[in-house]
């Protein structure tokens, strides 16, 4: 478990100090955030069924390429420093993402 830095008394914990959450509003048409400054594990859910792609370019996300997050399911997900955060939906609604470690 050194790989991932973590120490063996935190490995099941989550530190939210100092750590952000932001959300996407996602619909028919891939959207994207912003670049991320830094590395980390991200807790991620929706409002409705979206489907979800990491890469420093992601907003050529669609439904056979992405990754499904179905509707009011957490999923932890790594987002590497550079990478963005792209998600499209069959309808409108809401990703959300926090950065717990």
């Amino acid at each position: 478990m050194s790989t991932y830095n973590i120490r063996q008394y935190d490995a099941f914990g989550i530190k939210l100090r100092d750590n952000s959450q932001a959300q996407l509003s996602v619909s028919g048409t891939a959207a994207q955030t912003g670049v991320f400054a830094s590395d980390g594990m991200y807790d991620m859910w929706a409002d409705i069924d979206v489907f979800v792609k990491v890469a420093p370019t992601a907003n050529d996300v669609t439904t056979s390429t992405g990754y499904l997050i179905r509707a009011n399911n957490t999923v932890p997900v790594l987002v590497g420093d550079g990478d963005r955060i792209g998600a499209i939906a069959a309808g409108s609604g809401t990703l959300r993402f926090h950065k717990v470690s």
